[in-house]
């Protein structure tokens, strides 16, 4: 008897991906770099963060949508003193040139030594090499850079959709334990305590509300990929 994944569920499956996928790109783009004019004006005028996904099923997802937004409300934009804090905001919590005070590896929280390019980088690693996914500052950035492993979940995501499309059910329940297990034993050992830093060291409200976003998701994500999980029933 061929497999085959039920049709009612494909659907609710499909958007749950859309939006994991837009969660995980806004996500990976907050992180991955310093912020710029150009990205912060697209989150506004698309009402990206308005509209973040799962809003009304998490109040840690929603009261950093509220943080963000009060901030943009401040009209931040037209005022380059305002903007210019908010990247030293970035540069003094992730960058240098001081200590650190919310580094952005997992590393620097699951390393006794705070070391990068160690046991917990490689294991970072082989989940890409897996997938065949490699950062474009391959062994120039620890692998376990914060925006990369979002950016992991976020193609592994597209790939999961693509699979789904093909009806490739070994492959979509590939990925789905691929990414439990990436949420559990990778993004959610160290994100809890990044997102504490953060909220302590973090000067702006933008940031702060950048790090309810981030948790608030993570935590949502697990419950959601179990339920995708539950919901794909393979027969």
């Amino acid at each position: 008897m061929s497999e085959m994944i039920k049709e009612k569920p494909l659907e609710a499956v499909e958007t749950a991906l859309e939006l994991r996928l837009e969660a995980y790109n806004i996500l990976r783009n907050l992180f991955l770099s310093e912020p710029s004019v150009e990205l912060l004006q697209e989150l506004r005028e698309k009402n990206s963060i308005a509209n973040f996904p799962f809003l009304m099923e998490s109040a840690p997802i929603k009261d950093g949508v509220e943080q963000i937004e009060s901030y943009f409300n401040t009209d931040f934009l037209d005022e380059k003193g305002t903007f210019d804090s908010l990247h030293w905001d970035y540069t003094r919590m992730f960058i240098g040139p001081a200590t650190l005070p919310a580094p952005l590896w997992g590393s620097a929280y699951l390393n006794k030594e705070r070391l990068l390019f160690q046991e917990e980088t490689l294991k970072v690693r082989g989940m890409y090499l897996k997938y065949h996914l490699l950062p474009d500052n391959y062994l120039v950035e620890a692998d376990d850079h914060l925006g990369m492993e979002l950016d992991f979940m976020y193609q592994l995501t597209r790939l999961m959709k693509d699979a789904l499309k093909n009806k490739d059910t070994e492959r979509v329940n590939d990925i789905i334990q691929s990414q439990l297990a990436f949420l559990q034993d990778h993004l959610l050992s160290w994100v809890p305590a990044f997102h504490k830093d953060m909220k302590t060291s973090a000067a702006t409200e933008f940031y702060r509300g950048v790090a309810d976003l981030l948790l608030g998701f993570l935590v949502i994500d697990k419950v959601l990929l179990n339920e995708i999980k539950d919901t794909l029933v393979v027969h």
